[in-house]
């Protein structure tokens, strides 16, 4: 990750010296990916000393999808969380990059979501890796994605940090949505009768 930034610094004709701020997804995430994440940015902004400000993923997400979604639609990002389920939300954009919060994120079964935004009045696009993974689910309740390969599926550095200038930085602690696997696991040893 930080010999990427280097390139991408380089790329830029910048030098680490140059970062005023930085800012980080908190996810919803895994809890390894999401650590690593974290992690460096807080250890790149104390060795750079400058501020390290979080952004929710989903929001950064739904930004992005502002720039295809039809004028209108309530926007649902999707992110995969394995195990069956996705990392999903909904919001209502305002414009100028503020989001009303219409179902808060959450860790949940694909078909699920998808039900629980086919009940909503607006018209809602789906979009994110979750949606790649298990399209079916969001195609059956007749909630419409952009394409495949639309950058409407991707979480921008842009967008975490508007969404930061917009709403103002979260605070840099991970969204993990619910348990990791490592604990997940300790439970059902428990449950088991298993040592934990």
């Amino acid at each position: 990750m930080l010999e990427a930034a280097h390139h991408l610094l380089a790329a830029a004709g910048r030098t680490p010296r140059a970062i005023e701020r930085i800012v980080v997804g908190l996810g919803p995430g895994g809890f390894t990916g999401l650590r690593i994440g974290i992690a460096t940015a807080l250890g790149l902004g104390q060795a750079l000393r400058v501020p390290v400000e979080g952004a929710s993923s989903l929001e950064a997400l739904a930004l992005g999808m502002c720039e295809v979604a039809p004028a209108g639609a309530l926007l649902a990002p999707v992110l995969d969380a394995r195990r069956g389920e996705v990392f999903g939300a909904c919001y209502r954009p305002l414009g100028e990059g503020a989001l009303e919060e219409l179902i808060p994120p959450t860790a949940i079964a694909p078909a699920a979501l998808a039900a629980a935004l086919a009940e909503l009045e607006d018209p809602v696009w789906v979009a994110g890796d979750g949606v790649a993974r298990y399209g079916a689910s969001f195609a059956e309740a007749g909630l419409p994605a952009p394409p495949a390969d639309s950058r409407g599926h991707r979480i921008s550095a842009v967008h975490l940090a508007r969404r930061v200038a917009v709403a103002g930085p979260r605070p840099v602690v991970p969204d993990y949505a619910r348990l990791p696997d490592a604990e997940v696991n300790r439970r059902a040893r428990l449950a088991a009768g298993a040592p934990g």
